[in-house]
Order: structure tokens, then C-alpha cells, then sequence
């Protein structure tokens, strides 16, 4: 009786398009991962009167808490510059100039700071998660109690940087 009943249901099902007539589930769909948004080169945005964009000079600002996610800042010149709590996620600043800038307490998740000059900089309790600083100059530079998990830095660095209380890229703690 059980498999006539099926049988019956494998033609509603011809018909209908419903697997449901036999107690079966449906399948459940494939999981489709999300893929994070990648920032445009050439992104810019205007931020108190400047084009914050390519080879921007945003020198001796005040960006705190400032928005620049997504950006292409390529070359520009944040020297002396304050970006307390500011937002840096994806941004593009290979080659950026952050001499004795305060970048302290702000997000810089998945930025890339390729070959940036970093020296004499405060990067205090930044979340660096996953950010890039191969071939940045980071003499002098404070990275103290920053979060540097999964971070890439060229080899042979960390000893000339300030790194205590830091979240290591391999998530160990920063030496004292």
C-alpha cells in the first residue's frame, strides 16, 4: 500500500513539482558565501574641503572619527595628521605618508598599507585585523595594544616597532 501511495506521489509530483507528498524534505539549497566588497581604485571622497582620493594632501588634519572605507588614498600625505577612532577598513594607502601622524583607536581592518612610511607614528589600540604593511617603514612606529591578527608584515620587523600588549598576526601577545 506504502508504494502505491509513493507511486501515486512520484506522478503528483511530476505534476505538482512537490517532493512533500512522500514525507520527504526538499533539499535545502547550497550555502552561498558572501564576498567582500573590494574597494575601487580611484575611490574618493570629499572630506572637510579636500578630495580625499589618490596622492591627497591631507597633511596636519584632523580626521578623527572621520569615514575613509573603501577609499583609494594611494600616495597621499596624512604626516602630522590625527585619525583618532577613524575609519580605514579595505582602504587602499600603498605608499601613504603617516610621519608622526596619531592613528590611534582606529579601524583599519583589511586596509593595505603596502610600502606606506609609517615612522615615528601612533597605531595605539588600532584594530589592524588582516591589514597588509609589507614594505612599510615602521621605525619608531608605536603598535601597542593594537589587534594584528592575521596582519602581514615583512619578517625581521617586530623588533623595531614598539609592539606591547599587541595581538600578534599569529594571535599570540606582543612583547613588552
Amino acid at each position: 500500500m506504502r508504494l502505491r501511495s509513493c507511486f501515486g506521489a512520484v506522478v503528483l509530483v511530476a505534476l505538482c513539482g512537490s517532493t512533500m507528498a512522500c514525507g520527504n524534505p526538499p533539499p535545502k539549497p547550497p550555502r552561498v558565501t558572501v564576498v567582500q566588497p573590494v574597494t575601487a581604485s580611484g575611490a574618493s571622497r570629499v572630506i572637510q574641503g579636500k578630495t580625499a582620493g589618490p596622492g591627497a594632501d591631507m597633511s596636519n588634519m584632523d580626521l578623527t572619527k572621520e569615514d575613509l572605507s573603501d577609499l583609494d588614498l594611494t600616495g597621499a600625505n596624512f604626516s602630522g595628521s590625527t585619525f583618532n577612532k577613524a575609519y580605514l577598513s579595505r582602504a587602499i594607502l600603498i605608499d601613504a605618508n603617516f610621519t608622526g601622524a596619531d592613528v590611534g583607536g582606529s579601524n583599519m581592518y583589511r586596509a593595505n598599507l603596502t610600502g606606506a612610511n609609517l615612522t615615528n607614528a601612533s597605531f595605539l589600540g588600532i584594530n589592524g585585523e588582516e591589514a597588509i604593511f609589507t614594505g612599510a617603514k615602521i621605525e619608531g612606529t608605536s603598535f601597542s595594544y593594537a589587534h594584528l591578527l592575521r596582519a602581514v608584515f615583512d619578517e625581521g620587523v617586530f623588533e623595531k616597532a614598539d609592539f606591547s600588549g599587541a595581538t600578534m598576526p599569529d594571535g599570540t601577545p606582543g612583547k613588552p
